[in-house]
């Protein structure tokens, strides 16, 4: 592996969440909200694509989301799973 492959992880410039959720509490609600920076002020949100996933395909926090992965525009470079 070189370190190239960790840009992946480290910088990604797009983000697919997995299991993105807006029920209160729950870990895919959670992360959505720190990418998109609505938690703490608003800050830090992420700057790239964020590409919510969820089964029923309702928006994420005004995100569109997707059904499935398959659905997806573009090959994410990041995909972090919320279960």
């Amino acid at each position: 592996m070189s370190v190239r492959n960790l840009d992946y992880l480290f910088a990604p410039r797009s983000v697919a969440l997995i299991g993105a959720s807006n029920r209160t509490g729950s870990v895919g609600q959670v992360l959505a909200q720190n990418l998109l920076g609505q938690r703490g002020g608003g800050n830090g949100a992420f700057a790239g694509p964020i590409m919510p996933v969820n089964p029923k395909g309702e928006a994420i926090a005004s995100v569109a989301a997707y059904r499935d992965v398959a659905a997806l525009p573009t090959t994410p470079d990041l995909a972090v799973i919320c279960t």
